[in-house]
């Protein structure tokens, strides 16, 4: 879609949708079927499982994995546990 960055090493799955203004960070996996919303951040290192949805404007940390079929709600901001 209109304005998508997807950066050197990320790699984005079959059938995935990238919507519009997304960033897709350096090394980020996003697998097969998984839907990321307009504005939405995938910082570096971020791995998205098969089947997901990322809502607008959600943010994900550097290194975040979220698992198959999770749905990330607009706005959120996910963060790395310690």
């Amino acid at each position: 879609m209109h304005g998508v960055t997807v950066q050197p090493r990320a790699n984005v799955g079959q059938n995935a949708i990238l919507n519009s203004h997304c960033l897709v960070e350096h090394d980020a996996t996003v697998a097969d079927d998984c839907h990321i919303s307009t504005g939405a951040i995938l910082n570096g290192g971020v791995q998205v499982g098969r089947g997901c949805f990322i809502g607008s404007r959600a943010v994900l940390q550097e290194g975040v994995v979220v698992p198959d079929g999770a749905v990330i709600s607009m706005g959120e901001i996910l963060r790395r546990s310690k």
